[in-house]
């Protein structure tokens, strides 16, 4: 029997030609071979935020006045009042706004405008720390939307609560109870479920953790903020105390 030979350089040519595409395969990552190309969207116009940042502040400037300037006596959603003229300093629509509000939520409104007040100063600051492409600058993420709608709800409810039933004193300069139909329907119900202090200890706890929530800020670090300024008041005192006895020595 003929032994059967083959040329080394086809046996290496078959090898590498088989080779080749198994090498590039497991040189190549699974991640990179199933990743696939994500369309990033374009940062909105600069103009767009500048406008809204502007109609931000105008509008906010007349829900303060309106506010500001309500008058019992001005025709509105729950008084056909008792003269022509419009007291409200924003006119007709600001007497009706400020009614609605403060017949909803009371003297609690106001919270809503402060919150206000906190996201534009927030829009503003973003616009600010912007480059001229209008792309906003990294590491401005901001937490969840979710945390803040439930911040401003239990804000809400739990000022509301309070004001119908510990400062109802207020109720003849409102057009309606103290802490407007929301604190009209929570605070009886808390009142006949916790009693008088318990009902306090629920709404106060809400109103600590609607604030924080609210308004995007920890109460620890407020506490730490503040320990810190003891810190350096007692530091200076003690500084002084010492070198006014080095003179005296």
């Amino acid at each position: 029997m003929v032994p059967m030979t083959f040329p080394l350089g086809s046996l290496r040519t078959e090898t590498g030609a088989g080779a080749a595409p198994a090498e590039s395969r497991a040189a190549t990552p699974r991640s990179a071979r199933k990743r696939k190309s994500v369309d990033v969207p374009a940062a909105p116009p600069r103009w767009r935020a500048q406008f809204g940042v502007a109609i931000g502040g105008i509008v906010w400037l007349l829900a303060l006045l309106a506010l500001a300037s309500h008058s019992a006596a001005d025709p509105a959603w729950s008084t056909s009042g008792s003269q022509a003229i419009t007291r409200n300093w924003a006119g007709h629509l600001g007497a009706r706004f400020s009614d609605l509000a403060f017949f909803l939520f009371g003297y609690s409104a106001w919270w809503l405008l402060l919150v206000a007040l906190r996201g534009w100063l927030g829009a503003l600051a973003r616009l600010l720390r912007s480059d001229a492409s209008g792309a906003a600058m990294a590491g401005t993420e901001l937490p969840p939307k979710w945390l803040f709608w439930l911040g401003l709800a239990l804000l809400m409810a739990a000022s509301c609560a309070l004001e119908f039933t510990r400062l109802y004193q207020w109720e003849p300069r409102l057009p309606g109870h103290g802490g407007g139909v929301l604190g009209y329907l929570l605070g009886p119900a808390s009142t006949r479920l916790l009693g008088f202090a318990g009902s306090g200890v629920l709404w106060i706890a809400a109103l600590v953790a609607g604030l924080a929530l609210a308004f995007r800020f920890s109460w620890l670090r407020v506490a730490e903020h503040i320990g810190a300024a003891f810190d350096r008041l007692r530091e200076g005192r003690r500084d002084r105390i010492e070198q006014a006895e080095d003179r005296r020595l």
